[in-house]
């Protein structure tokens, strides 16, 4: 319904103005009032659509007025109409130029007043139905404009999904065709271990020999000089050192290895079984160390329990999600030393808790509500899809039964803890 004020120091205009509106059936909700003082408390107290407001009144005129919303126009500008017995075109104009609709001339002629005043009414609802549908139209503008910015961040995800299914694919193809030669190259090593244990004792009989029993002089000079310039003392002394040390680089890289087929392959939804948390987080740290090595240090805690019935691949992506953002967020509080990343598990009554915590740069409380939401990112654009903890928390609550839930302060760090139920079945079954 229109909100209409009208404003003249005559009460016979006042009441005749509201009457003949009533009387035509205008819809209007009428307010009355008598100076120009009144008129802008009340223009700037309410939403008025429509003013009848006379010219020349005591204190503030109309004119005055209209000079002032103009000056300081309220939150919702009326349209205004001047009252007026006055001819001069002077006036009129300047009442136009201060940004008044029409005018009425007084005393008022019940025709003329009723066209005017219908004319000007259907002018305000023309123009609140042109503005609201512009709202609509802003409205859907900017619905389509989420809606493409939702379906570029799901295209640039998928082309990324595709990325790394590829990059899975030859990463498990890598890790097949280094598995064949780091194999014999094991077995051989192993087997030039044992060559080498029972040279030794050989060799070192055959020194022994050649010094107590070679009587020519010149000869046993000659064989101790090739002894001694071949540092054979020291290189029967280091050899052990050696093949421990090239035993240990073998047996990590065949871990690495094994951890790379074990993420990288494909890996059913349903498969289900009983697994060591600890091999878990172990494969984990092998998988990201490359990414964290140079930002943070790893401190791990595991605390003995049952296996966990649990799809094994999808644990250890939810642990590499927790883990590669903890790292960029001890990278991007830009440490002059490296940061520290903490992993605890601990076995409660009812969970396997997986606790990771860092002394990141932290997460805003506005945002610690929305972190799980599917696209929700703080980084920059093309720096992160916004899926890695929606995708993880789908895993650990929908797909396992579980919890997975964040502490965070900004500046201080955070802490997720992934809690996975101690069961015996039924998870697998889902």
């Amino acid at each position: 319904m229109i909100k209409l004020l009208i404003v003249d120091d005559s009460k016979i205009n006042q009441v005749f103005a509201r009457d003949t509106i009533l009387s035509h059936q205008i819809e209007c909700d009428i307010d009355l009032c008598s100076n120009g003082e009144e008129a802008l408390k009340r223009i700037y107290g309410a939403a008025y659509d429509l003013i009848l407001l006379d010219i020349i009144m005591p204190g503030i005129s109309g004119v005055e007025i209209l000079q002032k919303l103009r000056e300081t126009p309220p939150d919702h500008l009326p349209k205004i109409v001047m009252l007026t017995n006055i001819n001069n075109l002077n006036t009129i104009r300047t009442c136009f130029e201060l940004g008044a609709s029409d005018y009425i001339k007084k005393p008022f002629e019940d025709v003329e007043f009723t066209s005017r005043i219908n004319s000007i009414i259907r002018e305000i609802h023309s123009d609140n139905e042109r503005i609201a549908n512009l709202k609509v139209i802003a409205e859907q503008n900017q619905a389509l404009k989420e809606v493409n910015q939702s379906l570029k961040e799901a295209q640039y995800y998928l082309l990324q999904k595709e990325k790394l299914v590829a990059i899975g694919e030859l990463a498990a193809g890598i890790a097949h065709e280094i598995n064949n030669p780091l194999a014999f190259v094991m077995s051989n090593f192993e087997m030039l271990k044992n060559y080498f244990t029972d040279l030794t004792p050989i060799l070192e009989g055959i020194k022994a020999l050649i010094d107590e029993q070679c009587k020519d002089e010149m000869q046993f000079n000659r064989i101790k000089t090739m002894w001694q310039s071949q540092d054979v003392d020291f290189v029967l002394a280091d050899l052990p050192d050696i093949f421990s040390d090239s035993d240990k680089g073998l047996n990590r890289v065949a871990k690495i290895v094994q951890s790379m087929r074990n993420f990288a392959r494909v890996s059913e939804d349903e498969v289900y079984e009983f697994v060591n948390i600890d091999e878990v987080v172990e494969e984990t740290m092998l998988i990201v160390n490359n990414e964290i090595k140079y930002v943070a240090t790893i401190n791990k805690y595991v605390q003995e329990g049952p296996l966990i019935y649990c799809n094994k691949g999808q644990i250890e992506q939810v642990l590499v999600n927790v883990l590669v953002n903890a790292a960029q967020a001890i990278k991007a509080r830009e440490y002059q030393q490296l940061g520290e990343i903490n992993i605890e598990v601990i076995m409660t009554e009812l969970y396997c808790e997986i606790h990771v915590s860092d002394n990141g740069t932290g997460i805003d409380t506005a945002h610690l509500n929305r972190i799980f939401e599917p696209f929700f990112t703080t980084k920059p654009v093309g720096q992160g899809t916004g899926l890695g903890l929606s995708i993880s928390y789908d895993i650990v609550v929908n797909k396992h039964n579980g919890k997975l839930e964040v502490q965070s302060k900004k500046g201080v760090g955070s802490e997720f803890v992934v809690m996975l139920p101690i069961l015996t079945n039924e998870v697998g079954d889902k």
